[in-house]
This record gives structure tokens, sequence and C-alpha cells, in this order.
């Protein structure tokens, strides 16, 4: 039986391979593949995510909108006019919408929210008798593995 695995790289992995070579799963029925991130993940199909800069950009315009449509509205009262209140109440807006944005991300986004740079992964193949099996994938599991998948020979 074929059980294939994978563990991001960590001393978990090296665990669990001395333990099952403890149980007597040998050293030479086990395979380990260094598996590649790629740094730059183009999705294509996802727009979702804007970057920073995009994020408080559109939160500006948003803000600026939203503060102009007050600005004008009260100019009509106001002693400058309409145009120029709505002018300096987009301006305030658009700076407003931006900065909140921009330190919410350097502070909240940051700790909670960043993108964990991920640790390499490790596939782990091991061949393996039918009456170890149980063992191994329990074992598999205690160290933290990803994923565990077999194929029955």
């Amino acid at each position: 039986m074929l059980i294939i695995c994978t563990f991001e790289h960590s001393i978990e992995v090296e665990q669990a391979l001395a333990v099952l070579e403890d149980i007597g799963v040998g050293r030479e029925t086990i395979m380990t593949v260094m598996m590649d991130n790629h740094d730059e993940r183009i999705d294509k199909t996802s727009t979702n995510h804007p970057n920073k800069i995009t994020l408080a950009f559109e939160a500006g315009m948003a803000s600026g909108t939203a503060l102009s449509v007050v600005g004008i509205s009260a100019g009509f009262v106001l002693a400058l006019g309409p145009i120029i209140w709505g002018i300096i109440s987009a301006t305030v807006g658009f700076v407003i919408g931006y900065g909140v944005t921009r330190v919410l991300q350097k502070k909240y986004f940051k700790s909670v929210m960043r993108f964990k740079e991920r640790l390499p992964e490790l596939a782990v193949i091991i061949e393996c008798q039918d009456s170890h099996f149980r063992d191994v994938q329990r074992i598999l599991w205690e160290y933290r593995a990803l994923s565990v998948g077999t194929i029955k020979q």
C-alpha cells in the first residue's frame, strides 16, 4: 500500500519519519520530494484582491464622493457656493478615506489579515504493508500532515 502525504517543511516531518522507522517502516520504503513554492501567484480569474494602494485609493474616492455630495448641498447655504464647497469637501473626504484605510492596513490588517508566508511543502511517499497502514496514517496526522492519501496496490 502506498501512502502519500504533504507537510510544511518543519521539524515535525523529521520526527514523523523517525517514529515511522521505529515502528518498522524501512528507510528504503520512504521517499520525500521537496515542492517548489512559486513566489508570484498569478490568478487570472480573481480580481477580488486589489493591492493595498488600489484599495486605499478606492476608499478615498468613495469617501470623497460622499463628502462632496454633502459639501455641495451645504454650499447652497454657505458663502462660497456649492462648487467651491463641493471641491473642498471632496478633497477632505478623499484624504480622510485614503488616510483611514492606510492606517487600518498598517495596524489592523498587518497583524490579522496578512498573508502568511508559507513554508515550502514536502511530499512524503511511504510504501508499507497493510498491517502498518493504520499506525502510519495515525502517526502522519499526529505530526501535522497537511493531507494524507492512499493507493491500494
